[in-house]
């Protein structure tokens, strides 16, 4: 059997010898972004295909092959990454994710944006301008969680010990996390409407351009808005036009345009890449799960993280 692996960072050496145990001869792509080309030639003749970087899977790749049996993605919001699966599952491709993997390294990344926004961070080090400025605090504001599942539960918790009002909107109520974490539930324009602080952590499933400008109007003067969930989520034009006032802030896991450069920090900010995900815990627990679900595909042909 012949596996491909793209990315060096997901599946360590110690995985990759119980795949070579398992029979599979591997060939890895060492390239965090593939391209449709690279990986129709790299899956030619593949048995099983392990999702390590953030290349998208399309129609066109899952076209060209006649021999794969499986993509295994080590990461959660597997939809985003492949989009030609409703083709693959007619061609009986199993697909598998690692969901909960990465969820602590999320919601810690999250919580450090939400700090250094609220405290104004970046102004106030050698990267900025400001030697002293009275910040806001964490201490008594509305946090607003959108989505509540492994990410947002976790950061729920994270932010227990700060004495933050916490209310939620998700697509499934978890009332049995309501009395343990202190949450109120309310819908998404409530939700934007009394929140100091928004995060969002829902999937691929909402769509593109979820926030839009009606969105953000709900969201009251001041707030942060932080997204380390998908990008593409906010309509980007609309997100300026309220950043480029002033009226709101935001932060986010991966670069917008570049009209959001000239945007002052304590407005914007944005890491260089999508990264919140990428902690060597997270990487370990995500190259475990994604191994125990190839081994138990070829035994029994299900497995608890098996999505289609």
């Amino acid at each position: 059997m012949k596996l491909l692996i793209t990315d060096n960072l997901f599946i360590f050496q110690e995985h990759e010898e119980k795949l070579k145990e398992m029979g599979f001869e591997i060939e890895r792509l060492d390239t965090p972004q593939a391209t449709e080309n690279e990986l129709i030639e790299a899956l030619q003749g593949k048995d099983a295909y392990i999702l390590g970087g953030i290349e998208k899977v399309t129609e066109k790749i899952i076209n060209s092959t006649d021999t794969l049996k499986m993509i295994a993605f080590t990461g959660t919001d597997w939809r985003q990454f492949i989009p030609g699966h409703e083709l693959a599952t007619k061609k009986g491709i199993a697909i598998t994710n690692a969901p909960g993997a990465n969820a602590r390294a999320v919601a810690e990344y999250t919580l450090t944006a939400i700090l250094a926004m609220t405290r104004n961070l970046q102004d106030l080090t050698r990267m900025g301008d400001k030697s002293f400025e009275t910040t806001g605090s964490l201490y008594s504001q509305t946090v607003g969680i959108v989505g509540l599942g492994n990410i947002g539960e976790q950061l729920a918790r994270l932010l227990q010990p700060f004495n933050v009002n916490l209310i939620y909107y998700s697509r499934n109520r978890k009332e049995n996390l309501e009395s343990e974490l202190g949450l109120q539930y309310v819908d998404l324009e409530t939700l934007l409407a009394q929140s100091d602080i928004v995060s969002l952590h829902v999937s691929k499933e909402v769509g593109d351009e979820f926030i839009d400008r009606e969105k953000l109007s709900y969201m009251k003067d001041g707030a942060l808005l932080v997204n380390c969930g998908f990008t593409g989520i906010i309509n980007k034009d609309d997100l300026f036009n309220e950043l480029e006032t002033g009226r709101l802030r935001a932060f986010q896991d991966d670069p917008m345009d570049e009209r959001f450069d000239t945007l002052p920090f304590h407005i914007w900010l944005n890491s260089n890449a999508h990264t919140a995900y990428n902690t060597h815990d997270a990487n370990m627990r995500a190259s475990d799960m994604t191994v125990t679900s190839i081994k138990n595909l070829l035994e029994s042909g299900t497995d608890e993280c098996k999505v289609n």
